[in-house]
């Protein structure tokens, strides 16, 4: 045989050995000339399905994850293929320990492949993954096992690949502080009430930190989880005197907001009502306020009694942040003609005119002239001629009789304003600012009222 013929036979038998296969993928995996024949060999739909997973594995392990994206793209199964190597990557994952080197290429690889798998059929692969990244740990775990235990795992930003199987794990993160946002977003996006719920529960949780300051946008995130807990949670903070101001106003409106939505507030309306006759009795009169106006929102005139029980004639109310009389103006325009718009308002406001208490008095009256039906004057009639001093109500020197008076001559003004309308002297834009100056002014009778009337309507029709 000739030196020539036989240099042929040997490089051909080299050639043929040269070729990916079962038990020599590693062998390939880690040169860019070994790749692409792994990628001719994985995209050859006749080679054996778990034999084409082995050559995926093998790739990610020798440390080229992104590799593997590519490979998958080229392949006609590429769902089936990218499904089943997924699944194996997870199960290496899962018994590779917490070496970083040896760990990382592998969490790249699965998150790259599931990316190719189907909805419907990711769970199981996400649930491994998860189950990995946060073994052992709970949301009682210290900061310092979690950080040990999850840096090297996986990252915060990779956490939405793993579903609604990560939920727990992105839980775990924020009871320690650690991207809050993002994991509390992540969460919030899963539809799973449970999930939700631990979300709340590590909130509660991070919150009680001794010394901590909690971030308003947290409280934000708190008021997107729709359960009446987290009304309940958001209603103790409201009233929780080591919270500073804009933490307790802030959770109060996030409150609220859930309160707005009949099916959350039945979640737990004993629990709701509750913290809102404590708000209520409260002695903070911007708290009382806000109180008195959910109770009706939640109960309806139900809660009525409770209210009035709410308001004690304890001379607390010129000492709020907002002024008393707006705050009056606000219950009756805002919240009881919004609960109760037709005539069964008017046995409420009545209890509140025949009360000895002069809150309820002072509240009645600003109600009957908030109704803007001048019908409603004779109701007033009666304590026009009192003398009670309402400094101690609404922080102004007048008596319960000049605010009577005030309104039932603010009724006659609104008399006089439909007269207009009806008669084309006036059209309406121009009668909705009337309407407002008549109501807002509770402190002048006589012509000085309806001066000041004039004057505030003709600045603010300005």
């Amino acid at each position: 045989m000739s030196n020539r013929l036989l240099a042929v036979l040997v490089l051909g038998a080299v050639a043929c050995s040269a070729q990916p296969g079962p038990g020599k993928f590693e062998k390939f995996a880690s040169s860019d000339a070994g790749q692409k024949r792994i990628a001719a060999w994985v995209s050859t739909p006749n080679n054996p399905i778990d034999q084409r997973v082995d050559a995926l594995v093998a790739v990610a392990a020798a440390g080229f994850p992104g590799k593997i994206r590519g490979m998958l793209d080229t392949a006609k199964d590429r769902e089936d293929l990218a499904e089943k190597t997924a699944s194996a990557l997870a199960d290496r994952l899962a018994k590779a320990g917490s070496d970083p080197e040896a760990i990382a290429p592998l969490r790249e690889a699965v998150l790259g492949a599931l990316t190719y798998v189907p909805d419907a059929r990711k769970a199981p692969i996400q649930k491994t993954v998860a189950d990995w990244a946060f073994a052992g740990l709970t949301l009682d775990s210290t900061d310092a096992v979690v950080k040990a235990q999850i840096e090297p795992r996986i990252e915060p930003m990779q956490m939405q690949a793993l579903g609604a199987a990560g939920t727990a794990g992105a839980a775990i993160l924020v009871r320690h502080g650690f991207d809050v946002v993002r994991m509390s977003q992540y969460i919030l996006s899963i539809p799973d009430p449970a999930a939700h719920l631990r979300l709340l529960e590590a909130f509660r949780k991070l919150h009680a930190t001794p010394d901590m300051a909690i971030p308003l946008p947290q409280l934000e995130l708190v008021g997107k989880i729709k359960n009446a807990r987290a009304a309940t949670y958001l209603l103790d903070l409201s009233m929780d005197p080591n919270q500073e101001s804009d933490v307790r106003a802030a959770a109060f409106n996030e409150a609220a907001r859930l309160m707005d939505d009949p099916a959350i507030r039945a979640g737990d309306l004993e629990g709701i009502l509750a913290r809102l006759d404590k708000m209520a009795a409260s002695q903070e009169p911007d708290d009382r306020w806000s109180g008195a106006n959910y109770l009706l929102v939640v109960q309806g005139l139900e809660a009525m009694p409770r209210v009035m029980a709410g308001l004690k004639d304890d001379g607390i109310y010129p000492n709020a942040t907002e002024d008393p009389m707006k705050s009056m103006v606000d219950f009756c325009k805002s919240t009881l003609f919004k609960v109760a718009k037709g005539p069964e308002v008017w046995p409420a406001v009545q209890g509140l005119l025949k009360s000895r208490n002069r809150v309820h008095q002072a509240l009645g009256i600003i109600c009957t002239k908030a109704s803007e039906d001048p019908t409603k004057a004779l109701l007033v009639a009666p304590l026009t001629g009192s003398s009670a001093n309402l400094l101690p109500v609404l922080g102004n020197k007048m008596t319960l009789g000049a605010l009577a008076t005030n309104a039932k001559e603010g009724l006659q003004m609104y008399a006089e304003v439909a007269a207009d309308v009806a008669a084309k002297r006036m059209d309406e834009a121009d009668a909705k600012l009337m309407r407002f100056a008549i109501l807002v002014d509770l402190t002048e009778t006589g012509r000085v009222y309806r001066k000041a009337v004039a004057d505030r309507f003709k600045e603010d029709r300005k």
